[in-house]
């Protein structure tokens, strides 16, 4: 049992679910107690967390052989689950978390539909690609407030959430990347050797061979974009209080937010230890946290 839960990544699945208990927060504004009694968003939440958990199984699945090399003591390198039996244990997840989703409401069905397909396609594919595979972990991570949303009847407001925690996440995981270069082509190197379907294992599409080596693909326009993805979270976030969905106390808590945000800026382009793009990730993670306090302070006050 064990063995399956840490299949899932439990704690991936937490957040999923506290993300969805978010959306539904922010369309039940002062009236916090009809949370603690709607159905739709305690379903909405069970669903959010089994089609992770789907989501993180069927990456396993996928990624086997190098986690064969890369890390060993996973349920199914290490022997403790086979990869038919994990690969069942996934679609068992997958079809629940959608069967639930479609006693919420015709949005939400879509939504959880959309989520388990794009999470299948990013263990298949988009994992290994540059840019594409940080857009869908950037949709997936907003889309839990969007879920919570829709469970409760509305998704306008988390849709701003979602467009701004995608925004401001793409600059964590575009800098992740560039952080994680050197393991990334040392884990690249050894897995030349491993041989998935007959074919080279698909991370060769994240890099190429440019004048110092092997070298990971758009490396040299990695910061830049990074950053330009920052500074559009920057000049889209007041738009909730253009829009007039959000109240002053917003546009108050978003200047440390945007500060925070502008910080990450300078440290991924002036700062000097080899741990920058760590920190940078860090601010930006802060910066989120604040701008998530920011729209729960724009709806209660």
């Amino acid at each position: 049992m064990l063995a399956y839960l840490r299949l899932m990544r439990p704690l991936n699945c937490l957040m999923t679910a506290a993300g969805v208990f978010v959306g539904g927060l922010l369309i039940a504004g002062k009236n916090i107690s009809i949370l603690f009694s709607a159905a739709p968003l305690f379903l909405a939440m069970i669903s959010a967390l089994l089609i992770a958990g789907a989501g993180n199984a069927i990456n396993d699945y996928c990624d086997v052989d190098a986690d064969r090399v890369n890390r060993p003591g996973r349920p199914i390198p290490s022997g403790r689950i086979s990869r038919r039996t994990a690969l069942i244990f996934s679609v068992a997840l997958f079809l629940t978390g959608i069967l639930i989703s479609g006693f919420i409401n015709w949005v939400a069905f879509i939504i959880a539909i959309i989520n388990a397909v794009l999470l299948v396609i990013y263990s298949y594919s988009f994992q290994n690609k540059v840019l594409v595979g940080n857009l869908s972990i950037s949709y997936l991570v907003g889309s839990s407030f969007l879920f919570g949303g829709a469970a409760m009847g509305n998704i306008i407001l988390p849709l701003w959430l979602l467009l701004l925690a995608g925004l401001a996440n793409m600059f964590r995981e575009i800098v992740k990347d560039i952080d994680d270069m050197e393991g990334d082509k040392a884990g690249f190197l050894k897995q030349l050797t491993v041989k998935v379907r007959r074919r080279v294992v698909p991370i060769s599409e994240r890099f190429g061979i440019g004048k110092s080596g092997l070298e990971l693909k758009y490396g040299h326009n990695l910061p830049s974009i990074a950053a330009a993805f920052l500074v559009l979270t920057i000049l889209v976030s007041p738009g909730p209080f253009v829009a007039g969905v959000l109240g002053m106390s917003y546009l108050v808590m978003l200047v440390p937010t945007n500060i925070v945000f502008l910080g990450a800026i300078a440290m991924l382009f002036f700062g000097r230890s080899r741990k920058k793009y760590a920190r940078a990730s860090t601010l930006v993670k802060v910066g989120m946290a604040l701008g998530l306090l920011a729209f729960v302070a724009g709806v209660l006050f």
